[in-house]
């Protein structure tokens, strides 16, 4: 018995120290990723972006297993009807991605990493209709003032008082383009989240094996979606790339398998702070970038989306007590 505990206590120990790696990791795929915009040329097509980062999932997923020693495990139980969940998330992910990648090249990295928490209002809904599951008042609170922060930076927080007056009108046409991309692309991002916790919990499905799914489903779908490019020219979907164009494409793939082993070794809210940690690097970098110190109104929306996005982690609704006969 006491062998079998030690054994527990250290495997315990070895997932937490696990999960804090990728959890650093996370922060700092999530803070930095707006600024890897500058190894993407002009001309590159915004779909293969998203077909890209696709495929290097797939990469990533299969190597992490077989290092691992997973692969056989985790596809014991495989079978089509299983994986036909893995549809709609796959879809709803691939169109976010693309609004995600308009999206950041359209803004400066702090409005576009604040904007895009409004992905939580969404999935908080998302998971009432489909789960029941209630948010607590200080949850509910802290959903509000991530809109608020929304709006403030909606209004030109994130570019600062000088350079906003010498904007073009098609700059700001821009500006406004991609603030409706990222809302959107949030609001997507809740619809899959509780398609996937669907799938996952409902099914059964493991993680590794649910995200190597809506990969495969993705990729056809978006080349189906470039089908009128390809057949005049095969090579017209990955015109403009070069070497650098895969660091944002191999990091935010990174991220996304971040995500499932923070969830899986230390839990929701240890996700929510590694996004809070991000947020503050995204400031921080680019204060350091810019040369200066950000705008109040930039500072007041990062310092709200940060405390809410902490309030909404750490506040959960209270469970209900048993009624004892």
């Amino acid at each position: 018995m006491v062998a079998t505990r030690r054994a527990k206590r250290a495997a315990s120990s070895a997932s937490k120290r696990t999960g804090y790696v990728f959890c650093l990791l996370l922060a700092a795929q999530y803070g930095l990723q707006p600024f890897l915009k500058v190894f993407i040329a002009d001309g590159v097509n915004k779909v293969s972006l998203v077909l890209g980062t696709e495929l290097a999932k797939v990469l990533i997923g299969v190597v992490g297993m077989l290092l691992d020693g997973s692969l056989a495990s985790n596809f014991a139980g495989w079978n089509p009807r299983g994986a036909a969940f893995a549809v709609i998330p796959s879809l709803i992910y691939a169109a976010q991605n693309y609004l995600l990648v308009f999206g950041y090249q359209s803004m400066d990295s702090i409005t576009f990493n604040c904007l895009n928490q409004s992905k939580l209002v969404s999935t908080a809904l998302c998971l009432y209709l489909l789960f029941g599951t209630k948010q607590s008042v200080v949850q509910m609170v802290a959903l509000a003032g991530l809109l608020v922060a929304g709006v403030m930076l909606q209004d030109g927080g994130g570019d600062g008082g000088s350079s906003s007056k010498g904007k073009s009108s098609s700059s700001d046409a821009e500006l406004a383009v991609g603030v409706a991309a990222v809302i959107v692309a949030s609001a997507l991002s809740g619809m899959a989240s509780a398609a996937c916790q669907y799938a996952m919990q409902r099914i059964g499905t493991p993680a590794h094996v649910f995200t190597l799914e809506m990969a495969f489903v993705a990729i056809p779908a978006l080349l189906v979606s470039q089908a009128g490019l390809i057949a005049e020219d095969p090579t017209v979907l990955f015109r403009c790339w070069d070497v650098r164009t895969l660091i944002p494409v191999f990091a935010s793939a990174f991220g996304g398998m971040c995500v499932g082993q923070v969830t899986k070794n230390l839990g929701g809210i240890a996700k929510g702070f590694a996004i809070v940690g991000g947020l503050v690097l995204t400031g921080l970098a680019q204060g350091v970038q810019e040369g200066r110190w950000l705008e109040t109104r930039t500072l007041v929306a990062l310092v709200l989306v940060v405390s809410c996005v902490w309030a909404h982690n750490t506040h959960p609704p209270a469970k209900p007590k048993s009624k004892r006969q």
